[in-house]
């Protein structure tokens, strides 16, 4: 029988044992995990025509940490999951394709380190196949969570890395950059000064989770940065994007889809698929763009999650799953192609 079927699955958020125990992390243990498990197990372990899994980034998360913690290793994450990434050994071991592609959370996990946690992963930068395209989507981020050698030459941590530390800090409730503009009233009261937006964001949070220019962030390698440190350093970002535009990403930022159309029509694409959102959709066609299917994979990390199946015959059937509590398919929603 020949495998046809294609499993897109992101935004995990795997983290460590400190983390889950003092509950920062998004993923929750062990209800999640349990989720997953039996997912994999239903689903892909138990259908004999899937050819491929792929792991679209935000895998792992070293992001959601507070600044007082210093943020875990890959290899800490690794040893706090060790169930999980059983799973994802026996996905390969049944003969099945398993790649992995960063997302913005995890974007400094390199191949060489992937590759020895799970022997037989394929790191890949874009998952292709014909005319279908997938990718996590934060390269589409710019100001927020692309990888940034502009304002950090050493380790490329965009401005969003620092304020997902900083909003740990004060809270635990599963924090996405997309509920920025929630906080800005409390950024624009904390700072009336001469100081452009993005140290205005970095001191109003700091200042929520009770900081103050000396206070320091903790960071993976050492060299501990003074917050005073982190609003000169992402300062420089006015110097590449206006206002108007750093307006323009702070609200469209979740809206992916334009860009599923742009590569569609460029690149003569009929399916993408991006994760780092967390807004789980499937739509068909676009006024710009027609013949075409644009899905999101959604999260593993809140209530119910999402995944997107693609399965390719003499057409293209590309489906959102919703998933319980339990692991359980609860909902599909399809379009062809």
């Amino acid at each position: 029988m020949p495998k046809t079927i294609r499993y897109f699955i992101s935004d995990i958020h795997l983290s460590s044992k400190e983390l889950y125990d003092h509950g920062y992390s998004w993923f929750k243990m062990p209800d999640h995990q349990a989720r997953l498990i039996n997912f994999i197990d239903e689903n892909i372990l138990g259908i004999s025509k899937v050819k491929d899994v792929v792991l679209l980034g935000d895998i792992f998360n070293t992001w959601v940490c507070p600044a007082h913690i210093k943020p875990p290793s890959y290899t800490e994450i690794f040893n706090s999951n060790k169930e999980i990434l059983d799973k994802f050994r026996e996905i390969i071991q049944a003969g099945i394709n398993l790649f992995y592609v960063n997302g913005n959370h995890d974007f400094d996990l390199a191949e060489k380190e992937i590759r020895d946690g799970i022997h037989g992963i394929l790191p890949i930068k874009i998952y292709s196949s014909g005319r279908l395209h997938a990718e996590h989507g934060h390269k589409f981020d710019d100001i927020f969570n692309k990888p940034d050698y502009f304002c950090d030459p050493a380790f490329g941590r965009p401005i969003g890395y620092i304020i997902s530390r900083l909003v740990t800090t004060f809270t635990s409730s599963g924090y996405s950059l997309f509920d920025l503009p929630t906080y800005l009233d409390d950024i624009a009261e904390a700072v009336v000064t001469d100081q452009n937006i993005y140290e205005t964001i970095i001191e109003g949070l700091a200042e929520r989770g009770g900081m103050t220019d000396v206070d320091t962030i903790r960071m993976p390698y050492g060299n501990d940065l003074s917050i005073k440190d982190a609003k000169s350093r992402y300062r420089k970002l006015a110097e590449k994007y206006s206002l108007s535009e750093f307006v323009r990403e702070l609200w469209d930022r979740s809206a992916l889809g334009w860009h599923a159309d742009r590569l569609c029509s460029k690149n003569d694409l009929n399916v993408v698929i991006f994760g780092h959102s967390h807004k789980a959709l499937i739509d068909k066609d676009f006024f710009l763009v027609k013949d075409r299917i644009y899905a999101n994979t959604g999260s593993w990390c809140k209530k119910n999650a999402y995944c997107v199946k693609v399965e390719k015959n003499k057409t293209t059937a590309v489906t959102l799953l919703k998933i319980d509590s339990q692991g359980k398919i609860t909902k599909r929603t399809s379009k062809s192609i």
